[in-house]
Formats: structure tokens, sequence, C-alpha cells
């Protein structure tokens, strides 16, 4: 039994707004400024980022167009390279690539559901014990889980109404935020504090700063996952890649003038509940309470997303043979890759129990970058290779604009290097690891050397 293609434009691009408005933007501003103490390089490093995911997302489109199959960069990579690159991107999206994100998502919407009730109830809130919130947070992509092992559709019908739910507030937060916000205050969009008053951010700070900007932005290639199920998939998967891409950038930009704006710099510097910050200055306690709530809404919805995509590559590597086959087995009822859910789940929730939110982010920001840029390159090596081979779609501007993001993101993985050595040497050990589970793997299961 193979995956049906159920879901139509508006869908896929609700999809890609899904899985990148989420844990990112509301958590990561006030750690940008902490280590930058640069209010405009914050809004520049947002600018650049989304000019970073748009540039990925024309680069995939080409791909998806031209291979509308599920998996993403593993069935690119292994159209391109063969099997052990398409491996290693399945291996990596396995043990951290989405598990840890909804681990990630999970934890601070808790954090967010606890700011509502200290705000509106006052004390320290109903979640305060570390150990409730993460069995909460457990309960959550348990629950997130479940509904997408019960069907598509129905998994597809309630993300579109979380979606749509998580649009309305973010242009409310946005509308509301810009025109009760005090413009006397437009200053803090270009001001610098604490200690960095002195000298601006060296080059690696910047570079890593952008590599956590980057995490925010890191669903801009959701579509290519679910690529399969598509509708009408050479005409739909370029408008969704590229339309959910400007879509989610020009509401990154705008949310954090928001942030900026609403409360001083330092007040907002080094944490992680921004958006709960920002709303309590703009609106006061009472009001607040309703978008601090709202702000968990829509990690709901990430959570939700990076449920339903995940298992997807999991499910082209069994049914390749790359892992256990059990995984690409279809529940003959709801037609979903239901052993698959399950397994992410299990990740999730082991990460949920082992890690902070943003030590997950720490944990994530180099393994996240691997695979994209080699599949960027793959794409270059493929236009000179087969120059003749059928593209629905051709990325504009090339070469430029798979340089620019291969250039961008390589750039970050050096900042990465430099600032958080011990966790991005940690994401190549696990790298590292996949390929004895490759070979070791391969002899045991008799994989060939192709899986086309």
């Amino acid at each position: 039994m193979e995956l049906k293609r159920q879901l139509g434009l508006f869908t896929g691009i609700l999809i890609i707004v899904a899985d990148m408005i989420g844990t990112g933007v509301f958590m990561t501003t006030g750690n940008l400024l902490g280590m930058t103490g640069d209010a405009l390089l914050v809004l520049m490093l947002w600018g650049i980022g989304g000019i970073v995911a748009l540039t990925g997302s024309l680069c995939y489109a080409e791909l998806s167009a031209t291979w509308p199959d599920v998996g993403g960069e593993y069935v690119y990579l292994k159209r391109i390279f063969g099997l052990l690159p398409a491996f290693l991107t399945g291996w990596v999206s396995l043990v951290v690539g989405f598990s840890a994100p909804v681990a990630a998502s999970s934890l601070l919407l808790v954090q967010y559901v606890n700011s509502f009730f200290h705000i509106t109830a006052g004390g320290e809130g109903l979640l305060s014990a570390l150990w409730v919130q993460k069995g909460a947070a457990s309960a959550l992509v348990l629950f997130f889980g479940l509904l997408h092992i019960l069907g598509v559709r129905r998994g597809g019908y309630f993300q579109n109404f979380l979606t749509l739910l998580k649009i309305l507030l973010v242009v409310s937060l946005i509308g509301f935020g810009l025109t009760m916000a005090d413009w006397g205050h437009a200053g803090r969009l270009v001001q610098r504090y604490g200690g960095s008053v002195e000298a601006a951010p060296g080059l690696p700070v910047t570079g890593l700063a952008l590599l956590i900007v980057m995490f925010a932005y890191s669903g801009w290639n959701g579509a290519s996952y679910i690529a399969g199920e598509v509708k009408n998939p050479e005409r739909n998967l370029p408008r969704i890649l590229l339309y959910g891409t400007v879509l989610t950038t020009v509401f990154y930009l705008l949310l954090n003038m928001v942030f900026l704006m609403a409360a001083p710099g330092e007040a907002i510097a080094g944490k992680d509940e921004i958006g709960a910050i920002a709303a309590a200055a703009l609106f006061g306690p009472r009001v607040s309470g309703f978008f601090t709530l709202g702000i968990a809404v829509v990690l709901l919805s990430a959570v939700s997303v990076q449920m339903m995509v995940g298992p997807r590559v999991y499910y082209a590597m069994a049914r390749d043979g790359l892992i256990f086959r059990s995984l690409s087995k279809i529940h003959p009822r709801f037609e979903t890759p239901a052993l698959a859910i399950c397994i992410q789940m299990a990740f999730a929730v082991l990460y949920i129990f082992t890690g902070s939110a943003m030590t997950l982010v720490i944990y994530m920001g180099f393994a996240l970058n691997v695979f994209p840029v080699l599949t960027v390159v793959g794409l270059m090596i493929l236009r000179r290779r087969e120059p003749g081979l059928r593209r629905p779609y051709r990325v504009p501007l090339y070469p430029l604009v798979p340089l620019v993001y291969i250039g961008l993101s390589i750039a970050m993985m050096i900042a990465a290097l430099l600032n958080w050595t011990s966790s991005s040497l940690f994401a190549i050990g696990v790298l590292a690891l996949g390929v004895p589970v490759f070979y070791v793997w391969k002899k045991i299961a008799g994989v060939g050397r192709s899986a086309d």
C-alpha cells in the first residue's frame, strides 16, 4: 500500500507556515539580543535568514518538482549521490532532525502555558514543577502522534485549523502590537545594550546568531517531505515552497519589530519567553494573558506539523530497506505510516526528559544544516551531469541562488564549530556513527547499491 496524493496547494502552504512559525521566533530573539547586544543587527539577521530560506526553497522547488516523492533530502541525495548520504540524512532526521524540534516546541509551549497561569492566577503557575512540565510536554507529543496515525485527512484538517488560528494570532499580535506600540520607542530597533556598546560582535558570534535564526526558518523545506502526498506536484510544490517561505519571512520581520519595540532590551535580552514579555509590556497583564495563551496555540501547530512530516522520511528509508521495513507499513484502515510515527514519538519523549528547549536548539544547530547544503550542492552537480533531465521547474538566477545558500550556510556552520564546539562535534559524532550503522545494516539486510 502506498501513500495517496491528498494534499492541495492551500494545505501545503499552511504546512510550510506551520512548520516554520513555532519555537524559533518565540524564543530566540531575546537570546540573540543577549548574544549581540544590538537590536538592529538582530533585525538584519532575521532578514538575512529569510534570504537563506528563500534561496534554499527555490533550490528544493526544482528538485521536488523533478522527483515528487515523500522523503525530502533523502530522495534527492539517493538519486544524486547514492545510498550512504541518503541513509545519513535519514539517520540524522530520525535521531535528531525532527524528534528534537518536537521536544523543543512541546517544552516551550508548556513554558508559555505556565506563564499564562502566572499572569492570570498569580503565584508560580500550575505547571511550575519541572517534572510536571516535562510530563505535560510528553502528553502533547503522544496526542499529536495519535492524531496523525488516525488519518492524513483528519490530521490535515486539524493541522489546517491550527495553522489558520496560528496565522490569525500572529497577525493580531503584529497588528495590535504595531498599533499600540509607543513609536517614541522606535529607537529601540537600532539600539545597543549592555557590555556590547563599545564594539560590534565579531563575525563568529554573528554567524552563530544567524545559525540560531535559521532554526526558526528550518521548516522552509517542509513540503518536500510530503511531496508524494501533494496533488499536481509539478505545479504545486514550487508554489508551496515559495509562497510559504515568503509569507513566513514577512511575519518574522514584523513580529520582531513588535518584540524589540515593546520592552527595553535589558528586559528581554537572554530570555526565552520573549512573546509573553512583549505582550505584557504592550497590553498589560489582563490582555497579555490572552496573547500568551495564543502563542501556546501557535506552538501546538508546530508540534503537530513536525509529528506529521518527520515520519515520512523514515517511511521512505524503510521502503528502500535502509531501516526496518516495518516502518514502511501503511496502516490498512488509516492509511498512515503508523509505526514510523510511533518511533518519532518515542525519540521526542526521550529528548523532553533529557534536555531543555534552548539546549535542544544548540544541539540541533549544526546537524540541521549539513544535508540541506549537500542537497543544494547536489542540485548543481545534477545540472552538469544530467543537463537533459526533465525539470518542470528551474531555479531562477542560477547559479547565484544556490551559491548564496551554500556560502551563507557554510559560514554559519563554521561559526557553530568555533562557538559551540562541543555540541557541534557531538552532532558530527552522531553523523559519523551513522556510517558504520549503514554498512552493518547493509550487510545484515542485504541492501543493494541502488534503491531506485
